[in-house]
């Protein structure tokens, strides 16, 4: 078989059907599992190697080649109808002892044989809900190896269990069943995670998917009130009523904006981004933004409650679902012909049911024809869309705005720039890489569906304490020993990422400094969600968290972060360094720790140094 090589690699096929990759700066050896799929016609041209692949009589032409950046490259194409799924090419071979690395919202890291760890099977690439970016891969002693997709529009993330430790490769998708076009993938080889996160995004730079806070405020002015400023969703005591169908009872404490507005500002808390479910009044936001604050509005352009179902909703959803005037002409149609399905709601039965799904292309219309007159009679200089960038993406076959996956990235992204192009901080849900050029800010980056409390979309203001706490909070959301900030060594100064409302920094109150911590050492600003009388009660316990966090955030809100570092064995002791020379210095343990210099670190407690800036 022919092989190809450059100064620091060596490339070839092997008898089981895929790659091996000989690393010539220690002789390092790296193979791909066995594949069922015969490779044929291998040669050499043109500095590539180039092989046919038979995926069940599917035949991909595949090209590979050794970029001058580093790393290898494989391109795949092909024509014509595809089948379901084609998954070539297969998994790396895993050994014990391999850390596996995987976008599940900022990044985790486990060993690959610890079975337990609840991975999806399946995770959709550019899905803030599963995989928030194509990058994922493993790390063997020193060595890191990532496999960066392209365009992961039309591809999953599998994750299987082979001899007891998991595999992990790319499985295609169809563009309405045909292959469609050109895909990619691209191999890292790096001397630790930060060098390879540093690899991945010189990638996405060169294919123009980087665009960082300072180009973005130059853009939108009002985002430098977004930097170091804590995300506060404040509903009233009945607002979880009225949008679950219970009872509303008197308020234990008003809503009184301008009181509470007050409160923060004596509180130190001067940087905020109040957002609002239902809305301020213009003279509210006029004062709120008086004070300095970023003033938003929750909005949604995913969901549609269909006509024929309006009499059987209870009337507060009816009233918030503006756009079903609209249906079905705005609704995304499945391949078979039926509608979308989208949340469901309560009804007058007390049952849920389902709404309908926008389709991206029309969503693009609705939010130009609904915010700007909104914003001009309230003043708003913020805007939360949910669901849209941080769900999975899907094709539409309405004949009217028929959409491929790629179509409705691209509507998406028109969507976030119309409203940084009028002047709004644009935020979204969860957040995903194929979005990360246009928004602003994200609610849920920081907290991985998989971890949060159990219906936590609909637990805004839940506040769990001791029995309550869901278990898998201590054992994954907030542990240490899993977590790494992948997002963050890539786009940290690109957006800013926050929890989600339903997994709140205030939500479980005796794990607030460790949520604090890692906001520190990850460079995010804190997220809390509350009611009024939560709030009365609780408004010492929220600034105190804000005053943890803040020396941080705003130290790095604008800085790219170059590395992220195990200090310790236990992984306990963690350190991030910025590219403005600001280190941040964790200790996640119950103990004392000392740092290099004798310096003693307590626990649960940052240090935040300053070095000479390092320049890039």
């Amino acid at each position: 078989m022919p092989c190809l090589e450059n100064e620091t690699l060596t490339v070839s096929l092997n008898p089981e059907q895929s790659l091996s990759v000989c690393l010539k700066a220690d002789g390092t050896l790296l193979e791909q599992c066995a594949s069922p799929c015969p490779v044929s016609d291998a040669a050499l041209r043109e500095n590539r190697l180039t092989f046919d692949v038979n995926c069940s009589g599917f035949v991909l032409h595949a090209s590979l080649f050794l970029p001058e950046s580093g790393g290898m490259e494989l391109r795949l194409d092909s024509d014509g109808p595809m089948p379901e799924e084609v998954a070539w090419p297969p998994a790396w071979k895993m050994a014990a002892g391999d850390i596996g690395i995987f976008p599940l919202g900022t990044g985790f890291a486990f060993p690959i044989e610890e079975l337990s760890f609840p991975l999806p099977e399946t995770m959709s690439f550019y899905s803030g809900m599963s995989a928030s970016m194509n990058l994922f891969g493993f790390q063997r002693g020193p060595l890191c190896v990532l496999t960066g997709v392209e365009c992961g529009f039309d591809a999953v993330l599998r994750n299987t269990q082979q001899n007891g430790l998991f595999h992990s490769h790319v499985v295609w998708q169809g563009e309405k069943g045909e292959w469609g076009y050109s895909r990619a993938i691209r191999w890292f080889f790096a001397d630790g995670l930060s060098e390879g996160a540093a690899q991945y995004r010189a990638w996405r730079e060169s294919l123009g998917e980087v665009v960082t806070l300072k180009q973005k405020e130059k853009h939108t002015p009002e985002l430098k009130k977004l930097i170091g400023a804590a995300d506060l969703w404040l509903w009233d005591d009945n607002n979880m009523n009225r949008l679950y169908a219970r009872p509303e009872e008197p308020e234990k404490t008003p809503r009184d904006v301008r009181k509470i507005a007050g409160e923060l500002e004596a509180l130190g808390m001067d940087r905020i981004l109040w957002n609002s479910f239902e809305g301020e009044t213009p003279e509210e936001c006029a004062f709120l933004k008086s004070k300095g604050f970023l003033v938003g509005k929750y909005d949604i352009y995913r969901d549609v409650l269909p006509k024929p179902d309006v009499d059987q909703i209870i009337p507060y959803r009816v009233k918030r679902s503006v756009n079903t005037k609209y249906w079905p002409e705005i609704v995304r149609m499945e391949r078979d012909g039926e509608y979308g399905r989208a949340w469901q709601l309560h009804g007058l039965d007390g049952k849920l049911h389902f709404q309908n799904a926008v389709c991206d292309i029309p969503a693009l219309k609705l939010t130009m024809e609904n915010v700007p007159p909104d914003v001009e009679k309230v003043g708003y200089n913020s805007r939360f869309i949910d669901v849209q960038a941080g769900s999975t993406l899907q094709e539409c076959y309405h004949p009217r705005h028929p959409a491929t996956r790629s179509d409705s990235i691209r509507y998406i992204n028109n969507q976030l720039r119309f409203l940084a192009d009028i002047g709004l901080v644009c935020g979204v849900e969860v957040g995903c890489e194929a979005a990360v050029g246009s928004f602003h800010f994200s609610e849920g980056m920081m907290s991985p569906l998989p971890f949060r409390a159990e219906d936590a979309g609909r637990r805004m203001t839940t506040i769990y304490s001791g029995e309550e706490v869901p278990p898998s909070f201590p054992r994954y959301m907030l542990n240490p020993q899993y977590r790494i900030p992948l997002w963050q060594l890539v786009y940290h100064d690109c957006v800013v990422s926050y929890w989600y409302w339903g997994d709140s920094s205030n939500c479980c109150p005796e794990l607030m400094p460790v949520r604090d911590l890692f906001d520190a050492l990850y460079g995010e600003p804190p997220l809390y969600s509350l009611t009024a009388t939560q709030w009365a009660e609780r408004k010492e316990e929220i600034a105190a968290s804000y005053h943890r966090v803040a020396p941080a955030v705003r130290a790095t809100g604008l800085a790219r972060m170059l590395s992220f570092e195990l200090l310790t064995p236990d992984r306990l002791v963690q350190r991030t360094t910025f590219e403005n020379g600001v280190v941040v210095t964790a200790n996640f343990s119950g103990e004392n720790r000392v740092l290099e210099g004798g310096t003693v670190l307590p626990p649960c407690q940052y240090l935040l140094t300053q070095k000479k800036r390092i320049e890039t």
